[in-house]
């Protein structure tokens, strides 16, 4: 009977959990292979642009505040264990003697309240079989377990009464050390008296879905020369915590353009220069930890997503990843906690529609690139005709791979101080340059069916650098601009 383990890393999870997984999977292959059993382990992590990196110092979103929606858990785990759970079944079913596939999860009762109304909603049952609302099968075997059943089975497998993959040392190990307890029971118990979401044990290094990491914390300070190498990481997570409610560190230019020609003048996404501190933090983080969080590729993809949407010039992102790795570490600074108070909405500022009027085969403001046309030629480059008639070079890819990490890597390595040197100023005629760019390299491809989708953002980009509506906007300059304005709103923001 096959057997098929499917696990998602969500590329930010607590470093010592992504070992003991990794552990733990090598000893259940070994275990597999030793008893003849059939066994695969598929791994699987979130897209590149719904990765934390990307999203937050990307600019694409905040994190998941305690506030806020947990779309996190969505983005790395439900969506990645779909994925791989789809690949499974596909696989499985093609075996001629697979009548019907199980998915048997160690879910328990009791872990938190989320928790326990979805195990309700779903009806799921501790003895037999089940079914999901598409009619899958089902098992969930410790479902009513305690807490005490479980380490009563690992007390166990530990003391070789019950034959096992593992004796669970090292789990134990890491969950003492988080407790704050030599007794791994008393331990967990303690960890687990916290049911809100995302609270309970251990979680994302990069969380603040809770205002404390106690877990790491607690880790950190049981054996500073095991886990010490996680202090940047807790620093990081608590800097963006305690900045929560620091609207100075807000986009006030929102992304969306409404149907009359307003632009809203909010709090939004994080501003310019708190995405740029962000990134040499989190590059600091790296160095100093030791832990992977920033590779070629979510480095490019971070670097060409301020160029899409104009909010640093070009290549700023590699400049201040060369300015890192050239030793000028920058570190997350402790903060107090600010106060919470309501989200400041200052006001509209009118700006048309006058990107759009300039369309057609001859419009060259969005996704077109005469330059890579005329040298391109030769090379036979496609073209591609949109909806509106916009004529675009044909960057799409089935594959809807976004960037190439091989192309990222040759790209920063042997172009990347000579693209800082070239473009990244402040009097930059085109901030778009730079995506457009790592374009015309291969590095960078648009998803399939999402060419026009650029085409428009590179037009109002291009149209806002031309209006002073790019980079870094003071508040001050903004109101302003208004047409009409929020007052309550702005006496609150200067309070």
């Amino acid at each position: 009977m096959p057997l098929t383990i499917v696990h998602s890393n969500t590329g930010v999870e607590n470093p010592e959990i992504t070992e003991l997984a990794r552990s733990e999977m090598v000893k259940m292959k070994s275990y597999a292979e030793k008893h003849g059993l059939k066994l695969t382990i598929n791994v699987g992590k979130p897209t590149l642009s719904a990765s934390w990196a990307v999203k937050v110092i990307g600019g694409r979103g905040i994190p998941s505040f305690p506030d806020g929606q947990a779309s996190c858990s969505v983005d790395w785990k439900v969506a990645v264990n779909t994925r791989l759970l789809t690949a499974a079944y596909k696989q499985l079913r093609q075996t001629e003697d697979i009548v019907d596939v199980v998915v048997m999860t160690g879910v328990r009762e009791d872990e938190s309240i989320i928790r326990d109304m979805r195990i309700k909603k779903r009806g799921e049952v501790a003895e037999g079989l089940w079914e999901n609302e598409d009619g899958q099968l089902r098992a969930s075997p410790i479902l009513d377990w305690t807490v005490d059943d479980v380490w009563l089975h690992i007390g166990y497998c530990n003391a070789g009464v019950e034959d096992s993959f593992s004796d669970f040392s090292d789990v134990m190990k890491v969950y003492a050390g988080a407790g704050g307890s030599s007794c791994v029971v008393v331990a967990d118990m303690r960890t687990a008296n916290n049911k809100t979401a995302c609270g309970a044990r251990f979680g994302c290094w990069a969380c603040v879905k809770t205002q404390n990491d106690r877990s790491m914390d607690t880790l950190i300070a049981s054996d500073e020369q095991r886990y010490g190498h996680m202090k940047p990481l807790a620093a990081l997570r608590n800097y963006i915590s305690n900045t929560q409610y620091d609207w100075s560190k807000r986009q006030f230019v929102t992304r969306t353009i409404d149907a009359e020609g307003f632009i809203t003048i909010g709090a939004d996404t994080y501003s310019p220069n708190m995405l740029a501190d962000l990134l040499a933090y989190t590059l600091t983080a790296q160095v100093e930890s030791g832990v992977s969080i920033i590779d070629y590729a979510t480095l490019v993809a971070i670097d060409a997503r301020w160029s899409m949407y104009c909010l640093l010039p070009p290549f700023s992102g590699l400049k201040i990843y060369f300015d890192v790795m050239d030793g000028n570490l920058k570190r997350a600074p402790v903060v107090e906690r600010n106060p919470k108070t309501p989200t400041p909405s200052i006001g509209k500022i009118y700006v048309g529609r006058q990107w759009e009027h300039i369309e057609g085969p001859n419009s060259l403001s969005g996704l077109r690139d005469t330059s890579r046309e005329f040298h391109g030629e030769a090379c036979g480059l496609d073209l591609r005709v949109l909806s509106n008639g916009n004529l675009v070079i044909d960057d799409e890819r089935d594959d809807g791979i976004e960037v190439d990490p091989e192309g990222a890597m040759d790209f920063v390595e042997f172009f990347g101080r000579e693209m800082v040197q070239q473009h990244c100023r402040m009097d930059h005629p085109d901030w778009a340059a730079g995506y457009m760019t790592y374009l015309g390299y291969g590095t960078l491809a648009i998803a399939k069916g999402r060419s026009a989708q650029a085409d428009g953002i590179l037009r109002r980009t291009r149209w806002r650098q031309a209006n002073d509506l790019h980079g870094q906007r003071s508040v001050e300059e903004l109101r302003a601009r208004c047409v009409s304005l929020n007052e309550e709103q702005l006496e609150l923001l200067a309070a």
